[in-house]
């Protein structure tokens, strides 16, 4: 695999800091996670142009092995001087379809039309929790996913209650995927060479999507029972809705309002959420 810093040269394009780009420069690396969507794919039975949605394809280190395998690539990737050069490619317009934009933005369902996807792709560190909550809103037609991310932002995905990793990602995803670590990859992986080690996580949706209401309630709840780790379960809650009704809530739940949120399991926080909807600012 030609080096990614003289390829980005050829092209008057350099490594964007702002971005987060670090881009994969190991071709078993880029082999292995291409196999892993393939399989989601047929596990899922995708099928049509739109099979694969890849998110931040870069330099296409991952795009060219997903098009070896057979299948069919939406890359959307939102710098225009990559996204252009992707374009460019003899693929382009067969196998692969090229959006140049920001994924945020995008709605798979209305915008790429029906039909099961799986999504992936190497995430860039200061954007992965923004994209990952993304991908859960399009669970309804993206129900698997495939994505390499900064290791302990993987081990949040992973977690369980109690500890320091576990979050309002840890809940989200707890609550609604099967979430697991497939393989490891170190810095020498990538150039430029990040300081951190990387992980894939592979993500597979439990029976049915969470509606738009329930993730919401959801955000809204762990947002503030997450907001400072330090404080309380009760004393968090105050502040969006209100002693009494914050008090009333964990009461209901026989919820000790002198724990922290870390200590309670996903179940527990969504049934919380629930109530706290009813009763709460926005009820």
């Amino acid at each position: 695999m030609e080096s990614p810093r003289k390829r980005l040269g050829e092209m008057g394009l350099a490594p964007s800091r702002a971005r987060g780009q670090n881009f994969i420069r190991d071709p078993s690396v880029a082999g292995k996670i291409a196999d892993l969507v393939a399989g989601e794919a047929r596990a899922g039975g995708l099928a049509g142009p739109l099979g694969v949605v890849e998110v931040g394809p870069g330099l296409g280190a991952l795009t060219g092995p997903l098009l070896g395998r057979g299948l069919r690539v939406t890359a959307v990737e939102v710098d225009r001087g990559l996204a252009e050069a992707l374009g460019r490619w003899p693929e382009a317009g067969e196998g692969l379809t090229v959006l140049g934009r920001d994924v945020l933005g995008l709605d798979l369902e209305r915008d790429l039309g029906g039909g099961e996807r799986v999504v992936c792709g190497n995430l860039p560190y200061n954007l992965s929790t923004p994209i990952l909550f993304w991908f859960m809103d399009q669970a309804r037609v993206a129900p698997r996913g495939i994505f390499m991310l900064q290791r302990e932002m993987a081990r949040r995905l992973v977690a369980g209650c109690g500890g320091r990793e576990y979050g309002r990602l840890s809940v989200a995803v707890s609550l609604w995927y099967e979430a697991r670590t497939v393989l490891a990859v170190p810095a020498e992986a990538f150039r430029p060479r990040p300081r951190v080690e990387s992980s894939v996580v592979l993500l597979r949706l439990r029976g049915e999507p969470p509606t738009a209401g329930e993730r919401a309630a959801l955000g809204r709840l762990t947002a503030a029972a997450f907001f400072s780790r330090r404080k309380t379960i009760l004393n968090n809650l105050v502040a969006r809705y209100g002693r009494a009704v914050a008090t009333e809530a964990l009461g209901r739940l026989g919820i000790d309002p002198g724990l922290r949120a870390e200590a309670l399991d996903p179940a527990t926080l969504a049934a919380l959420a629930g109530i706290l909807e009813a009763g709460g600012p926005d009820g």
